[in-house]
């Protein structure tokens, strides 16, 4: 995949997770938050020094140069790697110090990181009506109305996703997304991309619904958007734009604020609704194909099931159902310790047998064409341990408490994220990532646009609204020993009382009833439990019974993990009751 290239850090730490780098010439530090503490640890060597961003005690990077270097001194970085809002809040900071920001020629890692692959740009291709539920020139008349209504002449659309959405269109460069700039007037759309990327015939469609494609992004984007900007009166930036397109806009015609594309796509048009259900509903299926295949290999004594070959058998699974182009992203398959990793990936350096004496967790996700998918679970194949039912069954209790919630519309997603945590805090625990919720969007990248569940309030959140989706993923994570979530996503509905909304689930794979700890629940919330697996159960037996790739143990799975809550601790203290009377009588 191309988008590799864009990796820097990795190219010159080895650190594949979210951080920031400073380089200096007596000095190599990286920032991360504590969601990668424990990779930066095993990646970074002895020249790196490792910044907790969660530490009292650490600088930020502003902090650290205003305390280490005096005034005068210059920090060079490339502006294309900088979005604007980064730009101008570090130039403000550093100024205060009597440092100065300047652009870089060229990037400095790119000109010292050997064997860096190449940034081609991968084929671009139509997506069609059938699945993007609006054309090229609906879409565009939306845009230009919201720029009308803001005063502005152009916008530079910069997010990749948000690109691919305007002008119905995906690649390989980024999951679905692939390098290109948008430039939107109210007389003129240019879509910028890589050279030979685009065939004639999609390039005549495009001119048909008024778009210009050029092949020149690397060389001639910012050139190009200049002779937009020269005739405009204000030009309408995304805050995340790179700084190197977005100072060439003098500030007098600046708009930077939330992209007017984050929004039109955030809220799903009525084939994108049903796209997203239906796509859920085949990756549910291949989740509860994947548990029934895991449990009979374990049950077998099969001692060669590992993290990487579980991850790829549900990719296996993911990818027999209708419409299916792509995995998602690289599976989160953890097993015991790894678990306790939030974002751990398996390598074969990491990589555990699966067996029964610890927590396995699964998240995987797909891109069919129809939508994207995002499901968690975490089961035991063992007997959980007292302490791993206790915080499921709280993290449980909190996904249903998110999932049964009515609110106001145009709710801000801080306002919700307490409902997940309270039963973890009632304990005096939480989660390290502050994220309880992220956005998710038809054959499309994750963590797109502003709208998300989170414990901070962010300003560019317009509000959840109707037909928003986002995910539900509450858990916790013990250093070391284990870790624990579940996921699902959520669609925004209407709710019976005007102004309000609920929610509506659209993932239906069962919750591992042995990990939940009776006496933790209400009947409120097993009463849900009930309801949530009837649903499934109903739901995935009627896909079986529409396709044919499905092995008939699965059926039975589904029968099993879907019994009431009532039948199956019944069940449980009958078999207690014959274990101690078969004690008893061998006495």
């Amino acid at each position: 995949m191309s988008s590799l290239c864009e990796e820097r850090i990795v190219g010159v730490s080895g650190f594949s997770g979210i951080g920031s780098v400073l380089v200096t010439k007596d000095a190599a530090l990286l920032w991360t938050d504590p969601t990668f503490y424990e990779e930066a640890e095993k990646t970074l060597d002895e020249n790196w020094t490792l910044m907790k961003l969660s530490e009292p005690e650490v600088p930020d990077e502003n902090e650290y140069l205003s305390q280490n270097f005096p005034s005068g001194s210059v920090v060079g970085v490339d502006a294309k790697t900088y979005s604007i809002s980064q730009w101008y809040a570090r130039s403000a900071a550093l100024a205060s110090s009597g440092i100065t920001l300047k652009t870089t020629s060229q990037n400095l890692v790119d000109a010292e990181w050997k064997e860096k692959p190449i940034c081609s740009g991968e084929t671009i291709v139509e997506y069609p009506v059938q699945f993007a539920g609006k054309s090229v020139q609906d879409k565009l008349l939306q845009l230009r109305n919201a720029l009308t209504a803001k005063g502005v002449d152009v916008v530079l659309v910069s997010e990749l996703d948000e690109v691919a959405w305007l002008f119905n269109l995906r690649g390989s460069d980024f999951g679905p997304a692939f390098y290109s700039f948008g430039i939107v007037s109210n007389d003129q759309a240019v879509i910028l991309v890589k050279p030979s990327t685009i065939d004639e015939t999609l390039k005549l469609k495009l001119k048909e619904a008024g778009v210009t494609v050029v092949e020149e992004y690397d060389e001639a984007e910012a050139s190009i958007f200049n002779s937009f900007v020269k005739g405009s009166k204000k030009v309408w930036l995304s805050k995340f734009v790179n700084a190197g397109m977005a100072l060439v806009v003098p500030p007098e015609k600046q708009l930077i604020k939330l992209g007017p594309v984050a929004l039109l796509e955030a809220v799903k048009n009525p084939t994108e609704v049903q796209g997203l259900r239906n796509a859920h509903l085949r990756d549910s299926l291949a989740f509860v194909s994947f548990f029934s295949w895991l449990e009979d290999e374990i049950d077998k004594g099969n001692k060669e099931v590992t993290e990487l070959t579980a991850s790829a058998k549900v990719n296996e699974f993911q990818s027999k159902g209708e419409h299916h182009v792509m995995s998602g992203y690289e599976s989160i398959s953890a097993y015991g310790a790894n678990s306790a990793q939030p974002l751990y990936r398996p390598t074969p350096e990491t990589n555990k047998v699966i067996s029964t004496d610890a927590v396995y967790l699964l998240d995987a996700g797909s891109h069919y064409l129809d939508g994207t998918t995002d499901i968690t679970r975490t089961i035991h194949l063992g007997m959980p341990r007292d302490i791993e039912k206790d915080r499921f069954t709280r993290i449980l209790k909190g996904h249903i408490a998110l999932s049964t919630k009515v609110f106001p519309n145009k709710s801000t997603g801080d306002r919700l994220d307490s409902f997940a945590r309270q039963f973890l805090w009632q304990d005096g625990v939480d989660y390290s990532y502050f994220l309880t919720g992220h956005s998710i969007s038809p054959y499309m990248y994750l963590h797109y646009g502003p709208h998300q569940i989170t414990t901070t309030f962010n300003p560019d959140d317009s509000g959840i609204e109707e037909n928003m989706f986002i995910s539900n993923e509450p858990g916790y994570f013990k250093d070391g020993e284990f870790g624990i979530r579940i996921e699902n996503i959520m669609r925004m509905v209407k709710a019976k009382f005007d102004g309000y909304l609920e929610i509506e689930l659209i993932s239906f794979v069962p919750f591992q009833l042995k990990m939940i700890k009776a006496e933790l629940m209400t009947s409120e919330e097993i009463a849900w439990l009930d309801s949530y697996h009837k649903e499934c159960r109903e739901k995935l037996m009627e896909l079986i019974d529409n396709v044919d790739y499905v092995d008939p143990s699965v059926r039975l799975w589904l029968i099993e993990a879907t019994k009431s809550f009532a039948e199956f601790n019944s069940r449980k203290s009958n078999q207690k009751l014959q274990l101690i009377h078969k004690f008893i009588h061998s006495r």
